[in-house]
């Protein structure tokens, strides 16, 4: 059988019913020869996709649990090619949103993002029911609060604050906790389906939000229930926290700078864990976003 398996790997490409009776091994208790099947099948690419979907309907429960496995394997590699691919294309002021998702994909491959999205519109259209978003900026920033913490009880996550589950927003919608970015980015993309021209604003050592508008200089800090900033109070935290203050502290970020402090966070989380393998996917990303 390990000979057989050896001279899979050099064969160009294998017939579907060869891929398909290479799923069925899967449940070999020989440690070498399920390695060998693996990689054999990793080595046929995406297109194996649909002969592992039929080792989801095997008897075998092995075969079930290593088909799914290696599908979402082959689901990430593709994950990964995409948010690449986007943030090659887009600029300083790529789709935050969009890129936020792809970025989601390369660990979460099958989350069903539509309704994810549909919990925000949701969110969006009761604040929505409470003001109207254009003619009170400071009122409809009261009502995503209340919606948003009083109601839903999102929490900035203060005990297990470098869980890497904080920066993925599924996750952080799921378990109604996140870190600073996580519940700034929620902010803003309930702010932008109402319209209301909030932008991030990385601080050291924290991110919060600015309402850009030419009647009110408001910050917002969604980490700690959403509370309302002046810049003055901004200042003194900078200055208390060591950092002092320049002006630039509190300037807009682009969109491109989120995604790049997103994929930061997460380096310097799973590099403290040891965790490797996804440290240097992470750092793909951040040499990709800082070109």
């Amino acid at each position: 059988m390990k000979d057989q398996l050896a001279n899979l790997l050099n064969i160009g490409s294998l017939s579907e019913k060869d891929k398909i009776a290479l799923v069925r091994l899967l449940s070999d208790p020989d440690p070498d020869i399920f390695s060998a099947i693996r990689q054999v099948l990793l080595n046929c690419g995406i297109e194996v996709r649909s002969c592992l979907r039929s080792g989801l309907d095997s008897d075998d429960r092995l075969v079930r649990q290593r088909s799914w496995k290696l599908i979402t394997l082959l689901d990430r590699k593709t994950a990964n090619a995409d948010f690449i691919s986007f943030c090659k294309r887009g600029g300083e002021n790529l789709n935050l949103e969009k890129g936020v998702w792809l970025l989601i994909k390369t660990t979460f491959p099958h989350i069903n993002q539509e309704s994810y999205q549909k919990v925000l519109d949701g969110y969006a259209e009761r604040v929505s029911k409470d003001c109207n978003p254009q003619q009170s900026f400071p009122s409809t920033l009261m009502a995503i609060n209340r919606v948003f913490f009083n109601e839903e009880g999102f929490l900035g996550d203060k005990t297990n604050y470098y869980d890497p589950q904080n920066s993925y927003l599924n996750r952080v919608i799921d378990r109604k906790l996140g870190n600073p970015i996580s519940l700034c980015l929620l902010y803003i993309f309930i702010a932008s389906r109402l319209r209301l021209p909030l932008v991030g604003v990385a601080m050291p050592g924290h991110f919060i939000l600015r309402l850009q508008s030419s009647t009110f200089n408001i910050f917002v800090d969604p980490f700690n229930m959403g509370n309302l900033l002046s810049q003055s109070q901004c200042e003194e935290r900078l200055k208390g926290c060591g950092f002092g203050f320049k002006s630039d502290f509190l300037s807009a970020v682009s969109p491109r700078r989120i995604l790049l402090r997103i994929c930061s966070n997460l380096h310097q989380i799973y590099q403290k864990a040891q965790n490797f393998g996804e440290r240097d996917r992470i750092q793909d990303y951040l040499i990709t976003l800082a070109n």
